[in-house]
């Protein structure tokens, strides 16, 4: 079942209808408070390359991630469009500036905020050409949701990025960089404190939601085998 936010009039939630008809993919229009279309535990917030840009300016984008990761355990940004569409109809503060350096700016803050998501977030971000590309992914990983299917296992090289082996211990949990790994051990003094902690008081901190959180003291914690 795909839930299509019932606030979405764009083009792109009447194509995912289409589209999720000719995939015989049940669907309906519900209010969701996070996301704009959901199917089980996976949330898509989609975007047009001009509204991605705006919410990077505005910061929008990074109250948005925070809720999703906070509600579900698969979460995907899509945004569809040409960079050219995101540079023509994007508003920018600094009006007077000279158009080329204009461009170059939100260029740059268009591909910085795609490399900080992949990087630094538990977010998935795909960038389409156009609606029906996006329409198609939607529906596509919606229909394949709840199907039994077998787990990827690829080959996992032993990853030392620092000589602190605390580091390197968190940083392997997925979702903690290693800079977020540097912030837990100067906020919580040690490993041993870490594990002791609740779910809330690890969300206290800046890029750390529910499912992040759960993680870590899911490894902590635990005494059966942890995937992560």
């Amino acid at each position: 079942m795909l839930t299509i936010d019932s606030r979405e009039k764009s083009n792109l939630s009447k194509m995912v209808e289409k589209t999720a008809a000719k995939f015989n993919l049940s669907f309906e229009r519900q209010w969701i408070e996070v996301g704009d279309y959901v199917a089980g535990n996976i949330c898509f917030e989609a975007k047009s390359t001009h509204d991605f840009l705006s919410s990077l300016i505005s910061k929008r984008m990074w109250t948005q991630i925070d809720n999703m990761d906070r509600c579900y355990e698969t979460n995907i940004i899509i945004i569809h469009g040409t960079l050219t569409e995101a540079l023509t109809y994007t508003d920018y503060t600094h009006s007077n500036m000279p158009i080329g350096r204009r461009k170059q700016l939100l260029t740059n803050k268009f591909y910085g905020g795609l490399g900080r998501i992949a990087m630094d977030t538990d977010m998935k971000p795909l960038w389409v050409a156009d609606e029906k590309i996006a329409a198609n992914i939607i529906c596509t990983m919606a229909k394949m949701q709840p199907m039994d299917r077998p787990e990827i296992k690829p080959h996992l090289h032993k990853r030392i990025t620092t000589d602190d082996v605390r580091i390197n211990m968190l940083s392997h949990i997925k979702g903690i960089s290693d800079n977020k790994a540097k912030t837990l051990l100067k906020q919580f003094g040690c490993l041993m404190e870490i594990g002791d902690l609740t779910k809330t008081d690890l969300c206290r901190l800046d890029g750390i939601g529910e499912t992040t959180a759960k993680r870590i003291l899911d490894v902590f914690n635990s005494e059966k085998k942890v995937k992560q």
